[in-house]
């Protein structure tokens, strides 16, 4: 059947490590308002309405959301509405890039807070990664897409091997948007 869809424009910023998101003017999106045919395409049109940042890379999202019919006189079950969210980057005017600093706190209840804080200029997403423990070949795995946005940190709660030492080096290795990446962890006890 037809999908109506209505789009909207995000900002997108990462406060205390949470995803946060408000009403924008900068970005515009067209068309707002579209009927989408059944085994049809639709192109939307995103535009900035503004400068690049000269410094800095921009976050925001584009929001594309079923507006439901109304169910028939006779339904009786659960109607489920689409709704996308996708990122969109506007680049710096100079060159810009993700600066990762990565850092652990284990918890009182034995699992692990691993943190990576961007000191950079761009965004980075993190897809996958296993940490590794010096002494132990058993490592701790997350498959938890993330992104990390400038000046954000963002946090993962893992739970280590059996028989890790808490004063065991930390290392961590993954793949992201931009490649495979590795670093040292900074740690620091409960």
């Amino acid at each position: 059947a037809p999908l109506l869809i209505q789009v909207s424009t995000l900002s997108w910023s990462q406060p205390g490590g949470g995803e946060e998101y408000g009403a924008t003017h900068e970005l515009l999106a067209t068309p707002p308002v579209f009927t989408l045919p059944s085994k049809a395409d639709q192109i939307v049109r995103v535009a900035l309405r503004r400068e690049p940042d000269p410094a800095r890379e921009l976050a925001y999202r584009v929001l594309l959301a079923e507006v439901p019919a109304p169910p028939a006189r006779d339904f009786t079950g659960l109607q489920v509405a689409l709704r996308l969210s996708l990122p969109v980057f506007v680049k710096a005017g100079a060159p810009a890039a993700a600066a990762l600093v990565w850092r652990a706190q284990w918890q009182s209840d034995g699992s692990l807070a691993l943190a990576v804080t961007n000191g950079g200029h761009a965004h980075l997403q993190v897809n996958d990664f296993n940490l590794h423990f010096a002494g132990n070949s058993a490592t701790a795995h997350s498959a938890l897409s993330r992104y990390v946005l400038p000046g954000s940190t963002v946090t993962w709660m893992l739970t280590p091997p059996a028989g890790v030492a808490h004063e065991a080096a930390i290392s961590v290795a993954g793949l992201s948007d931009q490649g495979e990446f590795r670093a040292d962890v900074a740690t620091a006890g409960p």
